[in-house]
């Protein structure tokens, strides 16, 4: 049985929709200042040692990897995930002010921002499991892609806006109120969610709650082993992303040190990246039109932010010039995956079974987890070893060359699957309306 006959109805009317895009976009805008506030607090109010600031950092990717499979497994089991969304908005919106409060008293340390990163890692994969499960709520298949598209043009919005002026803010009023505002953007968002309407639960069946925790676990990953398609599909979701995190590493070194970009010009051009994202975001609503196959076009689109990487490492010559081609080459990868990662959403929805949606996407984060954390490392050791732009250059083709050899076959696949759900379904019986449930 496929994942559209077993989903129930989705209840979710426009004023709802506008509500958690609201929800998204508010807490959106208020990370971004964390993000920036916390090296700034780690760095100059507490004297962190590089090492420490590392710590920081990974402690916001470990829980990730160790409670992502745990978290889809027990998603799959929940009714009501818009209550569970209530709780991490709660809870993050209590650990960062409770950061806030201790910054603004001088009371913070090294220990303070990691057990801040530990919490919001953990709010991440919930929250990136759960997400989904809830616009399945919400919105029918066929309308996950143009309503992903508008909420992740609204995220990218609210984080180009945000990093305009987050630096401003933190100087002017000071790391802790940066991070007060993070805080009233979650009660923003929670406060979003309680005025939607309330939805039908979703049916859980009592052998699904019974069945064991590890074999909710593995469910995910044999999703992504036991269909060509589905194979093939990762391969282009974690070569982009072990690309991305180990030119990540080397941008920051290739553009100031090597390609000698002034650092004025250097926030420009992630303004710009920031702004493409935004625009691939829109289009991809435009791009997802019925009768498209989002399949083609998450492929498509992961291999063009792959080839379109292949601009950064050409950076050089005039200043202008430089700018210009560091812009394209950041910011075009940043655009064909806004339209990748707006298409992947319908597949993942319309493919999974409902009571396997949250196993799977967990299983997909983690995979991007490891293969980040790994992109990052090697993409240091690399640089170290044969230099700043052959390591990109490298990472870039190998990458690239993964999914070009993939490509082919996925494709195949990818259109087999679009004919096969193209078919004209027969109708269900109808079932009785479950009672409504708030949040």
């Amino acid at each position: 049985m496929s994942a559209q006959t077993m989903a129930p109805a989705a209840t979710g009317g426009a004023r709802d929709i506008t509500r958690y895009w609201w929800a998204q976009t508010t807490s959106a805008f208020g990370s971004v200042f964390t993000s920036i506030a916390m090296p700034v607090i780690a760095v100059v109010h507490l004297g962190a040692t590089p090492g420490q600031v590392g710590l920081i950092s990974a402690a916001a990717i470990l829980p990730t990897l160790l409670l992502g499979l745990p978290a889809g497994a027990l998603a799959d089991r929940v009714a009501a995930p818009r209550r569970v969304l209530v709780v991490l908005d709660t809870v993050s919106a209590a650990a960062v002010a409770a950061v806030a409060l201790s910054v603004a008293n001088d009371l913070a340390s090294v220990g303070t921002l990691i057990a801040l990163s530990l919490v919001q890692g953990t709010v991440t994969i919930v929250s990136g499991v759960v997400y989904f499960i809830h616009l399945r709520q919400l919105v029918d298949t066929d309308a996950i892609g143009p309503v992903r598209a508008r909420i992740q043009a609204g995220q990218y919005g609210a984080g180009f806006i945000g990093r305009l002026l987050a630096g401003p803010a933190i100087v002017a009023f000071g790391a802790a109120a940066a991070l007060s505002i993070d805080a009233v953007s979650y009660l923003l968002s929670l406060v979003a969610l309680l005025t939607m309407a309330p939805v039908r639960p979703i049916p859980r069946q009592s052998a699904d709650r019974r069945e064991s925790l590890w074999r909710s676990m593995a469910a995910g990953t044999r999703f992504f082993l036991d269909d060509p398609f589905h194979r093939a599909l990762l391969v282009f979701i974690i070569a982009p992303v072990v690309a991305s995190a180990a030119v990540a590493a080397l941008t920051a070194p290739f553009l100031l040190r090597t390609a000698h970009i002034p650092t004025e010009a250097y926030g420009v051009i992630f303004a710009v990246s920031g702004l493409l994202g935004l625009a691939g975001s829109a289009l991809s609503g435009r791009i997802l039109r019925p009768g498209r196959d989002p399949r083609a076009i998450t492929l498509l689109g992961f291999a063009a932010s792959l080839g379109s990487a292949l601009l950064l490492p050409l950076t050089g010559g005039p200043l202008a010039a430089a700018v210009g081609c560091a812009a394209l080459g950041v910011g075009l990868p940043i655009f064909f995956a806004a339209i990748a990662n707006v298409a992947l959403s319908p597949v993942i929805v319309g493919d999974v079974p409902e009571h396997r949606l949250g196993s799977t996407m967990a299983t997909l984060q983690v995979f991007a987890a490891a293969a980040g954390l790994g992109g990052a490392l090697g993409g240091g050791v690399l640089g170290d070893w044969i230099g700043v732009r052959p390591a990109i250059w490298l990472v870039d083709l190998v990458a690239l060359g993964a999914v070009a050899l993939s490509l082919p076959p996925a494709l195949r696949a990818a259109r087999r699957l679009f004919l096969s759900t193209a078919a004209p379904r027969p109708e269900q019986p109808g079932q009785p309306e479950p009672v409504l449930e708030t949040a």
